[in-house]
């Protein structure tokens, strides 16, 4: 495709989402505060706190031998929960910590258990992804996660072109461990910004210069990093439009890859930070954090970016946006992603495995996760086992989050159905959405409108079986 082909699309794509743009004013108020109600962001289903509790070493080491036998990659996620300061925003399991001695001796844990499932998996299986997640991976020195990449790779073999990714802090990353991790082989790299204003970050904790993202981003890119995203968040602490409008503004201007913009779960039921630390009469009304949400949509479409699923935005040429086009996006626990059919296995404190018709978890408590990785216990204490009925719920859900559209002749001839009968009370409030101009439905197709797809995570929900029982779990509000 020639650059005036790229740039003549590209106009177009503009041109499409400001249309859609402008429909957006036909929020109001009263549908805020109708649809801002708690609700799953459904990165997996059925959803965690549905999951049987126990312990499922058996099942777990059953799945992983069976799992050995297939000609298929592996994703892993490796959980590194420590930081040395709390922000009181985060959901996370973190670990707040200046003890080298209980960081050494989780390495030792996670290094135990990878060796552990590749011994169990009896043979050297190719890893497709790593992924290091927080926590704050870089909380760890160079020499340290040096070490613990090797012993990976030592009983993993990466496959040509892998994508290996880490998230890190701009406060404690420095030059050594992006020269590091790039010779290992990362190529991806996530930065928490959240937001630039000053009052927001004393709000949360988290006091993190504009030059110190700077710095990082333009390290990252002059050692040859080829994705850098950047995490905001929206409606956090005494955030404001205004304000909110100048990070945006300067986020602009360092121009990364991806961006994953996320609403703010406030859960002081969950999390004793929120009770403890922040406000309530300090956040932004809904109607507000809607009002920045739809300046992020106009901001970032007009500079470029293609908006994929709810919350993230790449350029047209990431591979984000080539997936989107090619309906072969996907979401998992890490948000979107173009890796698919292959097992994810997760390693470390609280990590969620997906793989074997199972979502698995491993036991929240750090030192219990210690003694058992210490003592070769792969032992997670969370499971369930999708039946058909849930394999199908998974894809409805997963395909309107990420493309906002189902074709319902596929969904009938893949598992010879009659979609409308099958989720005939979901069709019943799809009804409903569509008399307030949030679905188009017809005898082929379901599509979200433009401001359906500000309710996403409320028009999927009829189709989740599980959300009665758990009625009583706290799920952030969907506005």
């Amino acid at each position: 495709m020639s650059i005036l082909q790229i740039e003549i699309n590209q106009t177009n794509q503009v041109s499409k989402l400001n249309m859609s743009i402008s429909k957006l004013n036909d929020v109001t108020p009263e549908m805020i505060q109708r649809y801002n109600r708690p609700g799953p962001r459904y990165t997996s289903y059925p959803t965690v706190p549905i999951w049987d509790k126990g312990h499922f070493h058996e099942e777990y080491i059953q799945c992983l031998q069976e799992e050995s036998i297939k000609d298929r990659p592996i994703s892993l996620y490796v959980h590194l929960p420590f930081c040395r300061q709390l922000c009181t925003f985060c959901g996370c399991n973190k670990f707040i910590t200046s003890n080298r001695k209980i960081t050494d001796d989780y390495l030792s844990a996670l290094c135990k258990e990878i060796e552990e499932i590749a011994r169990i998996m009896r043979s050297r299986k190719k890893l497709a992804q790593i992924h290091l997640g927080g926590g704050t991976p870089t909380f760890f020195n160079h020499e340290q996660l040096e070490g613990f990449i090797n012993k990976i790779t030592s009983r993993f073999e990466l496959q040509e072109n892998s994508e290996l990714a880490f998230e890190a802090d701009p406060r404690v990353t420095n030059l050594d461990h992006l020269e590091t991790l790039y010779k290992l082989g990362f190529r991806r790299v996530s930065f928490g910004v959240q937001d630039l204003n000053s009052d927001v970050q004393m709000a949360i904790n988290r006091n993190q210069t504009s030059r110190q993202s700077w710095d990082t981003i333009n390290n990252s890119r002059s050692i040859g990093y080829t994705s850098i995203n950047l995490d905001l968040v929206y409606g956090l602490p005494l955030q404001t439009y205004q304000g909110f409008c100048k990070t945006l503004n300067e986020v602009g201007e360092m121009r990364p890859d991806r961006l994953a913009i996320y609403s703010f779960a406030y859960l002081p039921g969950m999390f004793k930070t929120h009770k403890k630390a922040i406000k309530e009469k300090d956040l932004p009304v809904p109607e507000e954090k809607i009002k920045i949400y739809l300046e992020t949509i106009r901001f970032f479409t007009e500079l470029g970016y293609v908006m994929i699923g709810m919350d993230h935005y790449a350029l047209p040429e990431d591979e984000l946006t080539l997936a989107l086009k090619k309906r072969t996006l996907h979401r998992n626990f890490m948000g979107y992603t173009t890796l698919h059919n292959m097992a994810q296995i997760g390693v470390g404190v609280s990590a969620i495995s997906d793989f074997g018709g199972s979502y698995w978890q491993n036991d929240k408590d750090l030192h219990q996760y210690i003694n058992e990785a210490y003592n070769k216990t792969l032992n997670p204490h969370r499971r369930i086992k999708l039946d058909k009925e849930d394999q199908l719920r998974r894809e409805v859900i997963e395909t309107l989050m990420c493309h906002g559209e189902i074709s319902i002749p596929d969904f009938e001839n893949r598992y010879k159905i009659s979609f409308r009968d099958h989720f005939n009370n979901a069709w019943l409030d799809l009804e409903k959405f569509a008399e307030e101009g949030l679905v188009q439905l017809d005898s082929k197709k379901i599509t979200l409108t433009p401001v359906g797809a500000l309710f996403t995570r409320n028009i999927v929900m009829p189709f989740d079986r599980y959300l009665k029982e758990s009625s009583s779990i706290s799920f952030s509000k969907t506005v």
